[in-house]
């Protein structure tokens, strides 16, 4: 799992929410990143879909292994606008490619 920089701002804070694998989330169960590493992966906001509004999102500070955690997150590469807006009470679904793994809930945007 790559690690970003300590300067990398990760501006949105709230709680991830993992799908089981019985809930068709990821086989291995909830990521375990090693501490101080991040998990990336593709996310989007609704009302798109994986196939309207997909880009990379990173989760830190998740409690490894975890069905429900505190988390921090930051989209990789676009920019919190558009399509890709997110604030406070926004749901961040979490995709490894389509299929969706996770939900975080945005409780503050900074």
């Amino acid at each position: 799992m790559p690690k970003l920089p300590n300067d990398a701002p990760f501006p949105f804070h709230g709680r991830i929410v993992w799908l089981t694998p019985g809930q068709g989330g990821r086989t291995t169960g909830p990521p375990q990143p090693a501490d101080g590493h991040t998990y990336a992966a593709n996310a989007y906001v609704p009302p798109r879909t994986a196939v309207t509004g997909l880009a990379s999102f990173v989760l830190r500070g998740f409690e490894p292994g975890a069905l429900v955690s505190t988390a921090d997150g930051r989209w990789l590469v676009v920019e919190n606008t558009g399509a890709f807006r997110v604030e406070a009470g926004t749901v961040v679904v979490i995709t490894e490619g389509p299929k969706t793994v996770g939900y975080f809930h945005v409780e503050h945007a900074g």
